[in-house]
């Protein structure tokens, strides 16, 4: 019998469409017809790549290969476009039906999808993954970099990950244009049966001390209360609480604040320390669903934790428990290189770094121990942060009229901050999930 080799591919969601296309027929003229059966199309959006999936099931036909050729962020393909994108959330990758064949492989030939997306398909999906941990290029050279010619249209034509400008900068860039630059290996990971802890546990006593006062994050604490509602009877949803610092520190500007996480360790952390707030309350929450009526706040925070969440499933929770004249807050780290025009900020926020290490060695020396734990590499490997232009455009898309802020900028990365205004002059937030 011969095989099942699926290979889809998008053309819409940024610049580069006609090329993926290219890459998906060269792929496709490389497989031996004798042997195999080839199904290769474009899916712009989820429903367009579930449909498939059920048309395949529907027929009681397997897929012993699957390609996916485009664009991806942290969490995997990108579909629709930058101006309204569409990404599986985990929990989607996580439960939906896809009829591999038993020894089933799967390719995402798309940047950085070795980093998180690959490990975590082959664990959830139970079948081998294969993708890349640089981004991308298009190569008329399958081996190594070779620009492709311009007035031939119907050239083959590769994709593969290779190290650039964006990656290690213009020595790599040069080396590249030079032809000296070999493809990246798909990187392959196994299918894994044992669960794994994602949370913060491992690291919750030394989380707990080092942000004991959430103050220390000067930046993100003074933009937060210049932003945040003033009026009585405020009732506040803390997403990502942590140990309760940043409900603790707003106690006296709210009514009543509630704080959710999915770390049991770092919740008793909150507990304990609050014993003598009587208007707050913790609650432990396991995916993406929020155990509160309709309507319940005035106020939602995700501080620092939003890159770590399920962004439509809890986007569609937020938009239900808050009212309608209330207010989304969020604050987030995300990568990204320092730009020429950021240069006087990235200045700006190195010397308020180092004025900072001076006046509160303490807190830097608990964050160093901190992130230099090994459970803390741990727990990022499995949630990653995500890139500058994800959480912009997601964010920008759902909320139209409201723009991302840049707070502060590091060397590969920055603090975000985002509020939604009056949800009521918001358009209906359309999402795909599911």
């Amino acid at each position: 019998m011969k095989k099942l080799k699926v290979i889809v591919y998008t053309t819409l969601y940024r610049a580069g469409g006609d090329k993926f296309k290219r890459v998906a027929e060269t792929m496709a003229r490389s497989i031996d017809n004798s042997e195999s059966r080839v199904i290769c199309q474009a899916v712009e959006s989820k429903e367009d790549l579930k449909q498939l999936f059920s048309s395949l099931a529907s027929t009681n036909r397997q897929m012993d290969e699957f390609h996916f050729v485009g664009h991806s962020g942290m969490y995997g393909p990108m579909f629709g476009s930058v101006e309204y994108p569409e990404q599986f959330s985990p929990h989607e990758l996580k439960t939906m039906s896809i009829p591999f064949a038993q020894s089933a492989e799967a390719s995402f030939h798309c940047c950085r999808s070795a980093r998180w997306f690959a490990p975590y398909f082959a664990r959830v999906q139970k079948v081998k993954t294969r993708g890349y941990h640089w981004y991308t290029t298009f190569s008329s050279r399958e081996d190594r970099y070779k620009l492709p010619a311009f007035k031939k249209p119907n050239q083959d034509l590769y994709c593969f990950g290779c190290p650039g400008n964006k990656s290690h900068g213009p020595v790599a860039s040069l080396k590249k244009l030079l032809g000296l630059m070999p493809a990246e290996q798909l990187k392959e990971f196994d299918l894994e049966s044992e669960e794994v802890d994602t949370s913060y546990n491992e690291v919750a006593d030394l989380y707990a001390k080092t942000f004991s006062d959430i103050k220390v994050r000067r930046d993100e604490f003074s933009w937060l209360m210049k932003h945040f509602p003033k009026r009585d009877g405020i009732k506040m949803l803390d997403i990502g609480c942590g140990n309760g610092a940043l409900l603790r520190a707003l106690h006296t500007e709210i009514a009543h604040g509630v704080g959710v996480d999915v770390s049991e360790r770092l919740l008793d952390h909150a507990q304990k320390a609050s014993v003598n707030f009587q208007n707050l309350e913790f609650e432990q929450i396991n995916g993406p669903q929020l155990p509160f009526e309709e309507d319940s706040f005035d106020v939602v925070v995700s501080l620092l934790s939003f890159r770590y969440l399920d962004w439509d499933p809890v986007m569609t929770e937020i938009e239900r428990v808050l009212k309608r004249e209330g207010k989304l807050i969020i604050i987030d780290m995300v990568t990204a290189p320092v730009s020429f025009y950021e240069i006087p900020l990235f200045i700006k926020s190195k010397v308020k770094n180092y004025i900072d290490r001076l006046k509160n060695p303490e807190f830097h020396k608990h964050l160093s121990m901190l992130v230099g734990h090994p459970g803390w590499k741990r727990m990022l490997t499995y949630n990653p942060i995500r890139s500058q232009h994800e959480m912009k455009w997601y964010l920008e898309s759902r909320f139209p009229n409201r723009k991302v802020e840049v707070i502060n900028v590091g060397y590969h990365s920055r603090i975000l901050a985002f509020q939604s205004g009056d949800m009521t002059n918001t358009a209906n937030i359309k999402l795909s999930y599911p």
